[in-house]
C-alpha cells in the first residue's frame, strides 16, 4: 500500500492509495469542501467508479470506516484487551528494593505478574531487558499485565502511584 499526496493549485488536494493489487482510489478535496473519490482497476485507464460528497457527507463515510457505528468482532476484542491491558512508566528511586538488582533476582514475572517490556537508561533504551539484566536507580521501567498485576507491582516493591 503507497499513499501519496499532491498540491492542485485552485483546486485543492489529491490523496492517492494504491491498494492490492494495480487497484488504487484518488481522492480530491476541493477547496469549497466537495469530495470526489475516483476508483481505478488500472492506473492507466480511466476511473471506473466516480463518487461526489458534500463535506458532511464525506464526514458521515469516514466516521462509518472508523467504526464508529460498528466494530467487526476483532475490533471488539483489541477494545477489550486493551481496557484490561495496563502499561505503566516508573521511575527507580535509589532507596527503592529494585536498585541494583537482576530481573531475575527480584523475580518480578513471579512475583507479580507483570513483565518489564523496556528500561530506559540515560539515553539509552533497552528494549525486553534480560532476565540478568541489573536495574540501576533514576531508571525508567515500562512495565506491561493486567491493571490488577501492575497495582500488585506498586504496592509489592513499594512504589508510589
Amino acid at each position: 500500500m503507497n499513499f501519496t499526496e499532491s498540491d492542485l493549485p485552485g483546486i485543492g488536494k489529491k490523496f492517492n492509495i494504491e491498494l492490492a493489487g494495480s487497484n488504487s482510489i484518488s481522492t480530491i478535496i476541493h477547496l469549497n469542501g466537495v469530495r470526489e473519490i475516483y476508483h481505478f482497476d488500472d492506473p492507466d485507464d480511466e476511473p471506473d467508479f466516480h463518487l461526489k460528497l458534500t463535506e458532511d457527507e464525506a464526514q458521515l463515510l469516514g466516521t462509518v470506516l472508523l467504526g464508529s457505528f460498528f466494530k467487526p468482532e476483532l475490533e471488539q476484542q483489541k477494545e477489550l484487551l486493551l481496557n484490561k491491558l495496563s502499561i505503566e512508566w516508573i521511575t527507580v528511586d535509589k532507596s527503592s528494593s529494585l536498585s541494583n538488582k537482576s530481573i531475575l533476582e527480584m523475580e518480578i514475572r513471579k512475583k507479580t505478574g507483570t513483565t518489564i517490556i523496556a528500561v530506559i537508561r540515560d539515553k539509552d533504551t533497552f528494549i525486553n531487558p534480560e532476565p540478568k539484566f541489573v536495574i540501576f536507580p533514576k531508571d525508567t521501567l515500562i512495565i506491561t499485565g493486567s491493571r490488577e498485576q501492575t497495582k500488585y507491582f506498586h504496592k509489592h516493591f513499594s512504589i508510589d502511584g
